[in-house]
């Protein structure tokens, strides 16, 4: 009797033993990071685990520290993955670059980067991918089915609380990392905008400063497309050139030698050769530029510039003033017409009294001289002005002084 009490005793142990087994759970905790990089946690990631089955067993979100918590996990072989659906960025130049470098076999991507690179078909990475981002860049805005990815990892649950390894994560196309996914308070450029006289045919001359050579470039200009034509680009390197509408051009540039390019800042890097519209009346044209605008070096890494452009005004510049002045017989006046038009120009006495119509006439756009033969008028303060009609008016008056 006693040893069939011991007997059943040991049996109802062993029971309890298992089903404390069976029974077993515990925490299992991460951290999703940008391309695992500390100060890049990705908040707001849907993280998703699954038994060994690939059945689903729970779902939680990441928080701003990019931190998950499955709570109460009975023990067993577990995978993780991830989605997430803040908006995505960071794709440029600079990582179709590093595409290209990988693909001559002169930079090995990491994982992640490598994940981040394969963005178009067929699965792998491949000069279709180059292309893709290229083409995102000029288009300024890519679809893509999955504009996210992360690396899956491989839990073996069995302890008191299991640490899950790091997870990984990138915006399709960045691969080199260089988005910020906790904010979209993009770091505004310095950009520096000089006054330049309008034309009917004008340039738009960009230059960066603190660069003296790099191997990728991206430029976003936004302009008002109603009042200009843009019809050619030019400058330091070949670039190329795309309108994505509603005022944005997209330029683009990567050395085909795969090294930098030395640049020189007191040359414009790009140069955009237009032309005024029939709707353009006079106004303030600018060209600003987006923050998607960036110069990379040869490892893909963006480099801190200075941008300056010019900003194309219709006031001050076109009526020069007259020499000699004063004068006692003769002065010369010398003006701009910047584009085909009526033109008049007419000098005023004090009372605001025309006293002499200077020209009148229809001028084609250019520069001109007048000479003023003054010996028939009386010594005194004189005003003469100049107006136009055309694609780019211009009203501006000059002060002249008459002695004898």
């Amino acid at each position: 009797m006693k040893q069939n009490l011991t007997r059943l005793s040991s049996a109802l142990i062993l029971v309890l033993m298992l089903n404390g087994l069976i029974f077993a759970q515990s925490d299992i905790n991460g951290t999703v990071l940008y391309h695992m990089k500390d100060n890049k946690p990705i908040p707001e990631v849907v993280v998703t685990l699954l038994d060994s089955d690939n059945v689903v067993v729970a779902t939680t979100t990441t928080d701003l520290n990019g931190s998950y918590i499955f709570p109460a996990v009975p023990f067993g072989s577990y995978n993780i993955s991830a989605s997430s659906s803040i908006i995505p960025g960071g794709s440029n130049m600079a990582d179709a670059q590093k595409i290209r470098q990988h693909l001559e076999g002169t930079v090995l991507l990491d994982p992640i980067e490598q994940l981040a690179a394969d963005v178009a078909s067929p699965t792998g990475i491949g000069w279709e991918d180059y292309n893709a981002i290229i083409d995102w860049f000029m288009q300024g805005n890519p679809t893509l089915e999955n504009p996210w990815v992360f690396a899956p990892v491989n839990v073996e649950h069995t302890g008191t609380k299991t640490n899950v390894p790091t997870m990984g994560g990138s915006s399709s196309g960045d691969v080199n990392g260089t988005f910020v996914p906790t904010t979209r308070n993009l770091v505004e450029l310095q950009v520096a905008y000089t006054d330049k006289p309008v034309s009917e045919n004008f340039s738009i001359e960009v230059y960066a400063s603190d660069i003296a050579k790099a191997s990728a470039m991206g430029l976003e200009l936004l302009y008002p497309e109603s009042l200009v034509e843009i019809n050619s680009v030019s400058g330091q390197v070949n670039a190329t050139i795309a309108r994505t509408g509603n005022g944005k051009l997209r330029i683009s540039w990567i050395s085909q030698s795969g090294q930098e390019v030395l640049l020189n800042p007191g040359k414009p890097v790009v140069v955009l050769e237009g032309n005024t519209t029939e709707m353009y009346k006079g106004e303030e044209i600018r060209f600003n530029l987006g923050n998607a605008s960036h110069f990379s070096n040869v490892d893909g890494e963006e480099l801190e510039t200075r941008y300056s452009l010019p900003v194309l005004k219709n006031s001050g510049n076109y009526l020069g003033i007259n020499y000699p002045n004063p004068f006692f017989s003769n002065t010369n006046i010398d003006f701009i017409i910047p584009s085909d038009s009526r033109v008049t120009l007419t000098l005023y006495n004090m009372e605001g009294k025309v006293v002499r119509i200077i020209a009148d006439d229809f001028m084609k756009a250019g520069i001109y001289n007048v000479k003023v033969d003054g010996r028939d008028l009386q010594p005194g303060i004189y005003f003469y002005s100049l107006k136009t009609d055309g694609a780019s008016p211009v009203n501006e008056t000059k002060r002249m002084i008459i002695t004898r």
